[in-house]
């Protein structure tokens, strides 16, 4: 195992989903609500970093990197967090990771209404503000859930998932040899669902206008699991904690696709 697969926290396809379609809720009533930059999609936010650039909009190129750093501090949190955890017996919990994020993002209501922030004008203190919450709340987000079951998912951007869907719908088109034991179906599916979860939270935030408290409700999906994490943690035998400090076992996708916490451990790499 390496000092980084350790951090690579796992759970459920439910937990995936639901992370990701809030991100993509998130991500979506920023970018028409607040200001045109991404707190979720960091490829979208280098591509506009590019051409703000290129243009000499300085202020948007300000924007943008606000988003690109927060989201880059908000993984380290997560990673540093995750990374004292390991140092104890029991397997590294999202537990903490999780709720912090929900603590942020229900704040970006109070800052919205409290702020003056319109996508028509041009990003003031308010809307840094917003992106730079945000983004931190996404970094955050993007290190708590790495993997459903030994299948590796991402629940705040989608690039790598359309590439790595690609290729194993290609493979299976040609009937090519599985070098590892997840059924290239089983993770068509997880990218696939992850995938389309977050499409969907984008496409509703979108449709349902322009009031900052349904925000609350993208907060309450890592609220949720991130209290169900926690009642898990103090529910696990002491025994088997101590077990699974010291030999974690490998996950394996069919049980993970059922539960909604799912499992919360680190193991060897996730595979693709």
């Amino acid at each position: 195992m390496t000092a980084e697969s350790r951090h690579h926290v796992g759970g459920s396809l439910r937990l995936a989903v639901a992370l990701a379609m809030a991100a993509g809720f998130v991500d979506s009533f920023i970018f028409l609500r607040v200001t045109p930059v991404f707190v979720a999609n960091m490829s979208g936010n280098l591509v506009r970093l590019g051409i703000a650039a290129g243009a000499g909009d300085w202020r948007a190129v300000g924007a943008a990197l606000a988003a690109i750093g927060s989201f880059l501090i908000g993984a380290m949190l997560a990673t540093a967090r995750l990374d004292a955890r390991s140092r104890h017996p029991r397997p590294p919990s999202p537990t903490g990771v999780l709720l912090l994020e929900a603590a942020l993002l229900a704040a970006l209501p109070v800052i919205i209404r409290s702020t003056t922030v319109s996508p028509t004008q041009q990003i003031g203190l308010g809307g840094v503000l917003v992106l730079v919450v945000g983004a931190t709340a996404m970094g955050l987000q993007a290190v708590s859930l790495r993997r459903v079951g030994a299948i590796a998912v991402s629940t705040t951007h989608g690039t790598g998932a359309v590439v790595r869907l690609g290729e194993k719908l290609a493979l299976a088109l040609r009937r090519a040899p599985r070098p590892g034991d997840v059924r290239r179906r089983t993770t068509i599916v997880v990218l696939a669902g992850v995938l389309v979860s977050y499409v969907a939270g984008a496409s509703v935030a979108a449709a349902v206008g322009d009031v900052p408290e349904l925000l609350l409700a993208a907060a309450a999906l890592p609220l949720t699991a991130g209290v169900r994490s926690w009642v898990q943690e103090r529910n696990m035998v002491p025994e088997a904690a101590d077990t699974a400090g010291d030999a974690p076992a490998a996950p394996t996708a069919s049980g993970s696709l059922t539960s909604w916490a799912g499992e919360t451990t680190s193991s060897e790499p996730a595979t693709s």
